[in-house]
């Protein structure tokens, strides 16, 4: 990033826990604390087609970024049983919902395929023309425009195609993006985010207004990277 109100929090909260106070001021009314988390998917969903980027959400958890996913392509009039009749997505991805071959879905690809065309892992596509169900389709590759076939791949007997929806993924795995926009979400219900954990996510986005926050602002969840130190608050309020 070369957003300096960008670099200036991160630098902090790499070394130093942030105040409240801090965490306000950065996330302002980018902080979405108080409307469900539907609202607030179809909200990131409308930014993604006004602006031709994607939105991606960052979570913690893997059933948090299921639970993301669900939301949006429920927002994209997928119904509950074409949902059931998905074929399989990659099973590193630790998603559990199937893939529905529906034009203008997002998917985020899982295998490095194709890299003089884009089709590597982690790479974002939207879904063209199904040619064959939800088995075999084209998908255009977002920020390139190429088009790329997805189609199955077997793997230690099982079979699935190597992508799955790509409105959230987690921290962990977003580690190297670069992300223009999107939302935070601390989706773990009992205990805090581990050390570093806020760093990575905020230093995904170029800049400090591309970044949100959904859910309850919680120091607990920015610990900073490296050792323990005694004026840290580790109990969450």
């Amino acid at each position: 990033t070369t957003d300096e109100s960008q670099l200036l929090f991160l630098n902090r909260i790499r070394s130093d826990q942030p105040s409240r106070e801090q965490l306000q001021e950065y996330f302002g009314d980018r902080h979405w604390g108080d409307r469900s988390l539907e609202d607030c998917v179809g909200t990131g969903l409308r930014y993604a087609e006004e602006s031709g980027r994607p939105f991606p959400w960052l979570c913690t958890t893997n059933s948090g970024a299921s639970e993301v996913c669900r939301a949006a392509i429920q927002h994209k009039g997928l119904t509950a049983a074409e949902l059931a009749g998905g074929y399989a997505c990659d099973p590193t991805t630790k998603s559990d919902l199937g893939i529905v071959a529906k034009k203008g879905t997002l998917l985020r690809l899982s295998r490095n395929f194709d890299k003089t065309r884009g089709f590597v892992n982690g790479a974002y596509a939207e879904i063209e023309d199904s040619l064959w169900g939800n088995a075999v389709f084209t998908a255009r590759l977002i920020g390139t425009g190429n088009m790329v076939l997805v189609h199955p791949m077997e793997e230690d007997g099982a079979r699935f195609l190597p992508c799955c929806y790509g409105y959230a993924t987690t921290i962990k795995r977003a580690q190297g993006a670069s992300l223009d926009q999107g939302s935070i979400y601390f989706d773990q219900k009992k205990y805090p985010a581990g050390r570093g954990c806020g760093y990575v996510a905020v230093s995904r986005f170029k800049t400090r207004d591309g970044c949100r926050i959904y859910g309850t602002l919680r120091r607990t969840d920015f610990l900073p990277v490296g050792e323990q130190n005694e004026t840290e608050v580790l109990e969450r309020g």
